[in-house]
């Protein structure tokens, strides 16, 4: 795990070298509203979760200058998990990850907003668990897998700092839990602002599209 972040790290220092590349930085903040759901093998059954709510940030460079299509690269953290009510009791689980996300972000430029769509995986490192259920007998998986699909609006802006605000739906590609009697996976909804800066050097500090008569 630590040589994955020494290589992102790496990343974002050499690509600041070819500003039509390396497009900008920024910095998100947001609520988290985790669910999960209890897959239980004997006798076979799903058991579906009640929200909680939670907390995300996040660090993230914008990779090329594309008027349409762009990547975007940010390390997050994020917290997930649920409520486990029971007829006697309610128990409260809440996980603490540190995610790697990589995101293809479509753009639709206007005068006023740039409206965009983002789609890829995340890769999850647990850097800590609260589980209260009783069915949870051991550590949820260090590293698993997840997928994102999100929108956003970017406010024009005439200034290098453009505002955005984004919204994601995050269920689990693989188990974030899995033991022989129940495997457990996590759906996430985000909601999050966050401001980038956009780098000098780019043929226009606006991010207002350009048209030509």
């Amino acid at each position: 795990m630590k040589k994955i972040f020494l290589f992102i790290i790496t990343l974002f220092v050499v690509v600041q070298v070819n500003a039509q590349f390396f497009n900008s930085i920024g910095l998100t903040a947001g609520l988290s509203l985790g669910n999960q759901k209890f897959f239980f093998n004997d006798p076979s059954s799903i058991a579906r979760k009640k929200y909680i709510l939670g907390y995300n940030a996040s660090f993230f460079g914008e990779f090329f200058s594309d008027n349409h299509f762009r990547w975007v690269s940010e390390i997050q953290y994020n917290q997930k998990g649920s409520i486990d009510k029971q007829p006697e009791e309610k128990y409260r689980n809440k996980l603490h990850y540190l995610c790697w996300n990589n995101y293809l972000k479509v753009r639709f430029e206007t005068y006023r907003v740039i409206p965009y769509l983002l789609i890829g995986p995340r890769l999850e490192y647990t850097l800590a668990q609260n589980t209260a259920s009783p069915p949870i007998t051991s550590n949820f998986a260090i590293l698993h897998m997840s997928g994102a699909v999100g929108a956003g609006i970017e406010f024009v802006s005439f200034t290098n700092f453009k505002f955005l605000v984004e919204g994601f739906y995050n269920p689990d590609i693989m188990s974030a839990y899995k033991r022989s009697e129940l495997h457990v996976r996590n759906k996430n909804l985000e909601l999050r602002v966050g401001i980038k800066y956009e780098f000098v050097g780019r043929k226009q500090h606006c991010n207002s599209p350009t048209y030509v008569e």
